[in-house]
């Protein structure tokens, strides 16, 4: 058979296929014809729904109970006596440990109690970060070859003991000779919070002593106590005095609940200047008063 041939046949079979659906539906053309698709083995002439399935779905697997892992939260609130002090914290870390003998979320562990520091009065005490570092799993994270070494090795781990190293630096708490060698056997010498242990211990001896006015780290919160220590750092004169004048109470003022007496903190560099740090404290017609007859 030819290729001519070949054509003329097919070209009779479509003219042949378009009258028998012309003459079976008349008035519709063959593309709104609907189409039937063919019978297979597994296939029925009823239409599908997705109610009605011919194959079974498989069968859910069973689901096997997951053990309930212990909050970090609750970790920190079994305190028996419920106070918040150093026992207290590192009865928490000891928790942990007990809880998690592979150490399992470590990470987040140590992020928690960085945040739980404050809380407990612990973020100055050198021992207790000690105690945080000592959750690491050791002789894991150091790197074995060049290649490590070269790439970050286990980088959520080193981001986590350079968190507790920058917490220590903002807090003004120096390393020793433990948080080192907690480190080398953490991460090994060649690891990012190794050369920050280094930097801490270069930089912090250079500037401990360098403000010749140091502020001491726990400030009074009374405020004549804090004016009294601003006049002594803004006099140039490490030889003036600082006095503190009590206004007496009005005379009309009467009761057991009166408000505290009202002060006046004065600086005097020559026998007759006085510099008020709190002039409202006197009261309107009073401060002038009072400012004439102060002498130092």
């Amino acid at each position: 058979m030819s290729w001519v041939q070949a054509t003329l046949l097919a070209r009779g079979l479509c003219r042949a296929w378009g009258g028998i659906c012309r003459a079976a539906l008349p008035g519709t053309s063959i593309s709104q014809v609907p189409r039937q698709l063919p019978r297979g083995l597994h296939c029925s002439a009823a239409p599908h729904s997705s109610e009605q399935s011919l194959v079974s779905s498989p069968p859910e697997p069973r689901q096997r109970p997951t053990k309930a892992l212990v909050p970090y939260e609750d970790l920190f609130g079994q305190a028996p006596s419920g106070e918040r002090d150093k026992a207290s914290f590192l009865q928490a870390v000891q928790k942990f440990g007990e809880h998690s003998v592979r150490k399992r979320g470590h990470i987040d562990f140590i992020y928690l109690a960085l945040r739980k520091m404050r809380e407990y009065g612990v973020e100055r005490d050198l021992a207790v970060y000690n105690q945080l570092l000592d959750i690491f799993p050791k002789e894991v994270f150091r790197p074995r070859n060049v290649i490590q070494r070269i790439f970050v090795h286990y980088p959520r781990q080193q981001e986590c003991g350079i968190a507790v190293l920058e917490q220590m630096e903002s807090h003004g708490v120096m390393p020793n000779k433990e948080t080192e060698f907690l480190l080398i056997q953490i991460f090994g010498r060649k690891s990012y919070p190794m050369l920050k242990l280094l930097r801490l211990k270069l930089w912090f001896p250079r500037f401990m002593n360098i403000n010749p006015f140091p502020v001491p780290r726990d400030l009074s919160q009374d405020p004549v106590e804090l004016a009294t220590f601003g006049l002594r750092h803004m006099e140039p004169d490490l030889s003036a005095r600082v006095t503190i004048y009590q206004v007496p109470l009005p005379k009309d003022s009467t009761g057991a609940a009166d408000p505290p007496q009202p002060h006046i903190v004065g600086s005097g560099r020559d026998p007759g200047g006085v510099e008020p740090l709190l002039p409202d404290a006197a009261g309107p017609g009073v401060f002038e008063e009072w400012l004439g007859r102060l002498r130092v």
